[in-house]
């Protein structure tokens, strides 16, 4: 191997390891692997940062702006404790739970709309002494299902996308292509 690739996998593997053993917050700990891989050479300023130009992770960073407005103004609550009511058991409390998401994954990215939940869904599954560990995977689980109905239900439809922009010999998708596949799911 190049010594380029011997200074990318040591800086990996001391990623990997500052992520396991470090209490650094993640963000730090990658940026600072960027960060040396760039001053070692092994990529350029451009290189290092032409992912942030990436149209897709512009969009996930927006709708997360968007997330933490609706967070902050109360909006969530408001919506939440309306929409999913005061649920008799732990099923109903799922169904009132994964209808939703589901919908608002297609529509919204499905990653800030599961941020911008589970501190919701925590609240209100103490208030109505649900447990909580019952209501976190569907949660997960309606989010990425409705994340398969549109182009921006998930980074990942989001980087095929951006990537079929590139290419001149595919068509692009259309906002709800993906959804012939995703609604029958």
């Amino acid at each position: 191997m190049s010594p380029d690739a011997w200074i990318t996998v040591a800086i990996i593997a001391g990623t990997v390891g500052m992520l396991i053993v470090s209490r650094l917050a993640p963000d730090l700990i990658l940026v600072g692997a960027l960060t040396l891989l760039m001053v070692s050479g092994v990529l350029s300023p451009a290189e290092a940062l032409n992912g942030l130009s990436n149209p897709a992770l512009a969009t996930v960073a927006i709708l997360y702006v968007v997330a933490a407005g609706l967070m902050e103004t109360g909006g969530i609550h408001a919506v939440g404790t309306r929409l999913l009511g005061r649920p008799r058991s732990i099923t109903s409390a799922q169904m009132r739970l994964m209808l939703p998401v589901t919908a608002l994954s297609g529509f919204l990215n499905n990653t800030p709309v599961v941020a911008m939940l589970v501190p919701f869904i925590e609240e209100w599954s103490r208030r109505l002494r649900l447990p909580v560990s019952r209501l976190m995977i569907p949660l997960s689980y309606a989010a990425i299902l409705g994340g398969v109905l549109t182009v921006i239900g998930t980074s990942t439809n989001l980087i095929i996308y951006g990537l079929m922009q590139r290419t001149t010999d595919l068509d692009t998708m259309g906002f709800f292509e993906i959804g012939k596949l995703g609604l029958p799911v």
